[in-house]
C-alpha cells in the first residue's frame, strides 16, 4: 500500500532553520608585487584599520606541508596590533607583515 504524500511528510513537522547571517568585513587589495598583495582591512573584532603585506602561495613559492601537521606560522604573525586577536582569517597566503593605519578608508 502506498501513503499519500501529505501523509508521509509534513511541512509543519520540520521548521525550517532560519537563516544565519555573518558580520561583513571590508577588503580592499592591492597588487605590490608579482607574488606580493597589500590587503587593507578592518580588524573584525575592534574595527581597527590594518594594512597586511601578503604572499599568496604557489607551487613554485611554497613546499608541502606535512598533513597532520598544523600551521602555527600563520598564527604567530597574524595578530591584531590593538586587541592582539586574529583580524581576519586567510587561506594559501604567507603574511609578511602587519600594521595598523592612522584612519580607516570606510569611514
Amino acid at each position: 500500500m502506498v501513503k499519500a504524500m501529505s501523509e508521509k511528510f509534513e511541512e509543519r513537522s520540520f521548521p525550517e532553520e532560519p537563516e544565519k547571517f555573518y558580520p561583513t568585513q571590508h577588503l580592499k587589495v592591492y597588487q605590490t608585487s608579482d607574488a606580493g598583495q597589500l590587503l587593507i582591512c578592518e580588524c573584525r573584532h575592534c574595527l581597527t584599520p590594518l594594512s597586511i603585506d601578503v604572499v599568496f602561495l604557489t607551487p613554485q613559492n611554497s613546499k608541502p606541508k606535512p598533513k597532520n601537521k598544523p600551521d602555527t606560522q600563520q598564527d604567530d604573525v597574524m595578530k591584531c596590533p590593538n586587541c592582539g586577536r586574529v583580524p581576519i582569517f586567510l587561506e594559501g597566503c604567507a603574511v609578511q607583515s602587519i600594521d595598523q593605519l592612522p584612519s580607516s578608508p570606510w569611514k
